[in-house]
């Protein structure tokens, strides 16, 4: 199942074309909930965001590497990604 995703997310981007793929951003908020390969963050606005992670996603925790499995809802993260596939967590916990 995860190769899967991972095969028409790499699919989705080619199709986007080159432009769509190099484009990064970073939403801020709180850790709603973890699952294997994803979180889901309230933002700031109020409104929900989903991510993929994949084993080339860098995830720390109070600046220590964990992983996805560590982090917990309530935490507070800054997530780095390329459309919905996450490239860096940044987490600390209140």
């Amino acid at each position: 199942m995860r190769r899967l995703w991972l095969v028409l997310f790499c699919a989705a981007l080619v199709a986007a074309g080159p432009g769509a793929a190099a484009t990064a951003a970073v939403d801020r908020g709180i850790v709603l909930r973890v699952r294997a390969s994803l979180i889901t963050i309230r933002e700031l606005d109020g409104s929900r965001a989903r991510f993929a992670v994949t084993r080339a996603t860098v995830i720390t925790l109070d600046r220590r590497r964990v992983r996805l499995r560590r982090l917990r809802p309530g935490d507070v993260a800054a997530v780095e990604h390329v459309g919905t596939l996450a490239t860096a967590i940044r987490a600390t916990r209140p």
